[in-house]
Formats: C-alpha cells, structure tokens, sequence
C-alpha cells in the first residue's frame, strides 16, 4: 500500500494544482464538479449505490475531523487498496 499512497499524494497534488491554477470559476463551483466527476468515477468502479456510501463515509469522516474526533481517511483508503477476493 506505499507506493498507492505514494501515489495517492501525487495525485492529490496534482489535482490541487490543477483546480488552484483555474481562476475564473468560482471555489463552490469547482467543488461541485469535482464531487460530480468523483461520483461519476467511483459509480463506474463500484456502481452508483456503493459510490454514494463511499461519499456518505468520507462526509463523516470530515465532519468527525472537524469536531475534533480522532478519526481520518486512513481506514477507507487501506479498505480500498485492499483487493478481497469476490464469492460468487
């Protein structure tokens, strides 16, 4: 899991980059999209049900974070890099 995280923080950087350099649109319009492409992608990995618990999650952990909770994306991050065998 490493080199995920590894590129994992590449890639957040990246797309940090890329959204700071874009100027004319707005911060909250550009949040929207962001979250539109996420759900698109994620719908398209685990399918649209499972996608939006994902988002439900990370939405907790944020609002946990800023209560001052001990908690952080860690566990969904490592729950998704892990590959479990499917039983069919």
């Amino acid at each position: 899991m490493a080199n995920d995280i590894n590129d994992l923080v590449k890639f957040y950087e990246h797309i940090e980059n890329v959204v700071e350099n874009e100027t004319k649109l707005q911060d909250s319009l550009k949040v929207v999209t962001l979250f539109r492409v996420a759900l698109e992608l994620a719908a398209k990995d685990m399918g649209l049900v499972k996608a939006s618990y994902l988002m439900a999650r990370l939405q907790h952990v944020s609002l946990g974070t800023s209560l001052g909770m001990e908690d952080d994306f860690s566990g969904i991050l490592e729950e998704l890099c892990t590959k479990k065998p499917t039983i069919n």
